[in-house]
C-alpha cells in the first residue's frame, strides 16, 4: 500500500484547497464571514461578484448583505473559486480568529508584528528555518489542527519565506492527521 499523502505535499500541489480541506464547517463559514467583513479592494470585489453570480442578485445589492446572510452560501462555494479568493478567506479567518496564535508564534520566531500582523520590510530576510520549525512544533503542540492549519496557511501564502514549517507539515497527512516517521 502506497504511503497516504503528507500535507507538505498536498499543500505543494493544491495550495489554499488543501488548507480548506482541513477545515471543520464552522471554521469556513467562520473563515467566509471574516472575510466578507474584513477583505478590501481587489479581494473584496472578487468576492462580492462570486456571491452577486452565486446568488443571482445584482452587485450593487450583494454590497449591502450582512456576513451571517452570505457565509453558509460562500463557504460552501469557496473549494471552486480562484485560488487568491480562497486564500483571502483563509487570511481573514486567521486574523479574526487565531490571531493570539498568529501573535505566539511570530513571538517565538522573533519576528516584529502588531497582534499577529507582520511588520517587516519588503525585502525581509526570512527567519532562521531551523527556528520557524522549532516554533511550529512548540505551537502545533500547545494547539494541535489549530496551528496545523495556520502553519499549512503560511505555506501556501509563501514557503520560502517560512522555510521550516514544511518539515513539521511533512509530519501530518493530508487530513492534518499525525504521521509516524
Amino acid at each position: 500500500m502506497a504511503d497516504a499523502t503528507r500535507l507538505k505535499d498536498a499543500v505543494e500541489d493544491r495550495g489554499p484547497y488543501a488548507v480548506w480541506e482541513l477545515m471543520t464547517d464552522e471554521e469556513r463559514r467562520a473563515a467566509a464571514a471574516a472575510a466578507w467583513v474584513g477583505a478590501e479592494g481587489e479581494g473584496k470585489t472578487l468576492l462580492q461578484m462570486t456571491m452577486a453570480k452565486e446568488l443571482k442578485f445584482r452587485p450593487q445589492t450583494v454590497r449591502r448583505l450582512p456576513a451571517d446572510k452570505v457565509a453558509g452560501r460562500l463557504a460552501h462555494i469557496a473549494k471552486n473559486l480562484p485560488e487568491d479568493a480562497l486564500f483571502q478567506l483563509l487570511f481573514h479567518f486567521h486574523l479574526a480568529e487565531r490571531r493570539k496564535l498568529l501573535g505566539e508564534f511570530l513571538d517565538a520566531v522573533g519576528l516584529p508584528h502588531e497582534e499577529g500582523i507582520l511588520d517587516l520590510p519588503e525585502d525581509a530576510e526570512p527567519p532562521e528555518a531551523s527556528k520557524v520549525k522549532e516554533a511550529a512544533e512548540v505551537l502545533v503542540k500547545a494547539h494541535g489542527r489549530d496551528a496545523v492549519i495556520y502553519l499549512a496557511t503560511l505555506a501556501v501564502a509563501d514557503g520560502a519565506f517560512w522555510g521550516g514549517v514544511d518539515e513539521v507539515l511533512a509530519g501530518f497527512d493530508a487530513s492534518g492527521e499525525p504521521v509516524a516517521g
